[in-house]
């Protein structure tokens, strides 16, 4: 199993709009690993590949990466930074692609897909938590995940159909995705437990330093994500192999190089064109 970091910003991406920080600003450079589109991965294995999450800059993504025509993609939510690239893909749906490219999704962000991109040709698969399936020689676990507060607090584990991330398993490895959150049910914190690599959320990372600006003050009370020490101690308690973070912001203004010397030794920090192999 092939897997390369396509996106690895958060949801406004680096250089942020408008923006002149000194990370924004490092950006610019055309080798900057501090340049980073919004999330998206492919995985590949030697029967096929597919994409997790459709990235308002897949168009940059699949230029940038010399992507073949790819129809299958696995969506964890319906939020703007992970699956709003499907507006870029009408006419390459019509013209070059010649068939109904599948979403594999949550009920919920069925409904959205239905409520929103109605005019835009697919095929939408709900696929149900904990439920195995397919694809490509790989075998994907849909882990539901709390993220989304204001719908998912009074939700009990076993109705949570908003938010997935995804367990990807083949030749006994097991590789995690796990989209945004800020909880995850007791029956997904064991599946994920002990695995090779998990992709986690790295937005509010080492919020303890951040700036003292009304961006990042105001964004310390979000109540979707995990923030600072919670991140490492959630993820320390996981017993990964090997954990890389995604949805990386500008927010605590330190370059890709200095975020990752604060890490242990088996943690990263994903930047676009991360590769890994299992």
């Amino acid at each position: 199993m092939k897997i390369k970091i396509l996106g690895s910003g958060a949801w406004e991406g680096i250089p942020v709009p408008f923006c002149k920080c000194k990370i924004c600003e490092s950006a610019k450079k055309p080798d900057s690993k501090d340049n980073r589109t919004r999330p998206q991965i492919s995985i590949e294995s030697d029967e096929g590949q597919f994409l997790i999450e459709i990235s308002p800059d897949i168009r940059i993504q699949s230029t940038k990466f010399n992507l073949p025509n790819i129809s299958n993609y696995l969506i964890s939510h319906q939020h703007f930074d992970h699956m709003y690239g499907l507006l870029e893909l009408p006419a390459w749906i019509e013209f070059v692609l010649g068939q109904k490219p599948k979403l594999f999704c949550s009920k919920k962000t069925k409904e959205w897909l239905d409520q929103s991109f109605g005019h835009i040709p697919k095929d939408v698969i709900v696929v149900k938590p904990f439920e195995k399936f397919d694809l490509f020689g790989i075998k994907i676990t849909p882990i539901p995940l709390y993220h989304m507060s204001g719908r998912d607090n009074d939700t009990k584990e076993n109705e949570l159909e908003n938010t997935f991330g995804f367990l990807l398993e083949k030749n006994g490895k097991k590789v995690v995705y796990l989209a945004d959150y800020y909880k995850l049910p007791n029956k997904s914190l064991e599946l994920v437990k002990d695995s090779d690599i998990i992709i986690a959320d790295g937005t509010y990372l080492f919020e303890e330093s951040f700036p003292d600006k009304p961006e990042q003050n105001n964004l310390k009370s979000d109540p979707d994500h995990l923030h600072g020490k919670q991140i490492l101690d959630f993820i320390n308690g996981l017993n990964a192999k090997k954990v890389i973070f995604h949805s990386i912001s500008h927010l605590t203004e330190k370059s890709h190089e200095e975020l990752q010397k604060l890490l242990p030794k088996n943690m990263f920090i994903s930047y676009d064109g991360m590769e890994l192999e299992l």
